[in-house]
């Protein structure tokens, strides 16, 4: 909650310049910057609710900023992926343990860890990139991540712009939000993982 205040704080006095702020603040999250993109999200929302910025405006800007800055990391890992891998600086946005974490999930489950990487913020920025560098196709690639970004951004902007007169209560919400988004993310992992195992089965069983 301190980084939420701390980020309102450097926004409002911008006014609706705050639009641009956000919006530069979300494509550097893309690339790993250390700060939620749910805080932005979330703060764009409260400025909503005080009449700072309007939120249809926030929707749109944020959910821009989501997707350039995630096709952003997805882009450099399809052209530049292996030369990029290579150098020093790289390994400070995407450690070599997460990148290979993020290589065994996506061989092992497909170009579907797309979506559920939106609502993976430790894995977002590895999973896109190397996403990228097994050449998953651009549409297919934004097709995905877009229809996670139309759940995950204007939720977040609408908690924030519905109870952002009342910060308090909205702290005890999104820690809900938080927990439940999680709980459901397991579930519907396990569900694919059970689901993959029956599939083989079965197959296995016919092949018999």
């Amino acid at each position: 909650m301190q980084l939420l205040i701390d980020l309102l704080a450097i926004l409002t006095p911008y006014g609706t310049y705050s639009y641009v702020v956000m919006f530069g603040i979300l494509i550097a999250c893309g690339f790993g910057f250390p700060m939620p993109e749910d805080v932005v999200l979330i703060s764009g929302g409260i400025l909503s609710s005080h009449g700072v910025t309007d939120v249809y405006v926030v929707n749109a800007i944020c959910m821009a900023g989501v997707l350039i800055g995630d096709g952003t990391i997805f882009f450099l890992g399809r052209n530049y992926g292996q030369s990029l891998r290579a150098r020093k600086f790289f390994r400070r946005i995407i450690s070599e343990k997460n990148d290979q974490r993020v290589a065994s999930i996506i061989s092992k489950y497909g170009d579907k860890v797309i979506f559920m990487a939106r609502f993976m913020p430790g894995l977002r920025t590895p999973t896109f990139f190397t996403c990228g560098t097994y050449q998953v196709k651009p549409w297919k690639f934004f097709l995905l991540d877009g229809f996670a970004s139309l759940i995950s951004v204007p939720v977040w902007i609408h908690v924030g712009y519905l109870f952002g007169q009342n910060l308090e209560e909205l702290e005890k919400l999104v820690r809900k939000m938080q927990t439940g988004l999680y709980v459901t993310l397991f579930a519907v992992i396990l569900i694919f993982i059970v689901f993959k195992v029956v599939k083989k089965k079965t197959m296995d069983k016919i092949e018999a």
